[in-house]
């Protein structure tokens, strides 16, 4: 296998990581297609940011429900969230709206997927979602004002809430970090739930944009309740009784198809052995 870039090396170790509970240090040279010296460069990364555990050989995820640096969740489930940001761009009229885009990966695929629409104006908390818009040089951008979370790439706090508060949108489009029928929309971010719940609450139609890995996940801060939003957009390999919950619940929940997933074989499930307490959040 060829060289991954860096992000992709650390992404593709947390992912593994997140199913199976630790990992043989030894093993990632090969597995990983580099060097020794490139595997010490990433997991020092990794440990410096509070993502994994060095320990006798092997490294450990650093505790469950880690949130992910946003540019290694653009990585992950990629082609899933290009379909999904495809489709949920497809639900917006072609006629002038003004919208509320939230940052994340996923919303910067739907992002990607309205750059050429020339009748929008969206105002938006996410500099990766405003750089996507601005590709086309055709959608109005506006970029709310606040502080900046460097982990999300995006901006919070009293300013950009304020901001929120002044419009009135046609559509909201927020990414989340978890979707449970019992406790609602979540995300890792206190002051990110709190700009994804005014976008939602300002506008008239709402979509929420979710890989699923995300249903069935509950984060430590609220956003919403499920029947406050019209439409979850999701792919084939949600749980299958869980979007079924979801739509008695009211909300209309499309998942897009999305190729089977094969098996990471970098990461042969012989050579990679559990950890004792099995498995740690997906």
């Amino acid at each position: 296998m060829g060289e991954r870039k860096s992000d992709e090396r650390i992404s593709a170790v947390l992912s593994v990581l997140s199913q199976r509970g630790e990992l043989q240090v030894r093993l990632l040279p090969g597995l990983l297609g580099v060097s020794g010296a490139t595997v010490r460069r990433d997991l020092a990364v990794m440990e410096e940011t509070g993502l994994i555990r060095r320990s006798y050989g092997k490294v450990t995820a650093a505790r469950r429900g880690t949130e992910l640096p946003v540019n290694l969740r653009l990585s992950q489930n990629a082609e899933a969230k290009r379909r999904i940001g495809a489709l949920a761009s497809s639900l917006i009229p072609s006629r002038p709206l003004v919208m509320a885009m939230s940052g994340g990966s996923t919303v910067g695929f739907v992002a990607g997927s309205l750059a050429a629409r020339s009748d929008l104006t969206v105002v938006t908390n996410g500099l990766g979602t405003a750089t996507s818009l601005m590709t086309r040089k055709s959608v109005h951008v506006v970029v709310t004002g606040g502080n900046a979370r460097s982990l999300s790439n995006d901006l919070v706090g009293s300013r950009a809430e304020k901001e929120l508060r002044s419009y009135r949108f046609d559509y909201a489009v927020v990414g989340v970090d978890g979707i449970s029928p019992e406790f609602g929309f979540t995300r890792h971010s206190t002051r990110g739930a709190e700009i994804d719940r005014i976008m939602l609450e300002q506008a008239d139609h709402t979509i929420v944009v979710a890989d699923s890995s995300k249903l069935g996940r509950v984060c430590q801060a609220k956003i919403a309740d499920i029947a406050s939003v019209d439409t979850i957009v999701t792919d084939s390999h949600a749980n299958a009784p869980m979007v079924a919950a979801l739509r008695r619940m009211g909300v209309t929940t499309i998942p897009v198809v999305v190729p089977p997933q094969t098996e990471d074989r970098c990461f042969p499930p012989r050579e990679v052995p559990l950890s004792p307490s099995g498995p740690l959040e997906p």
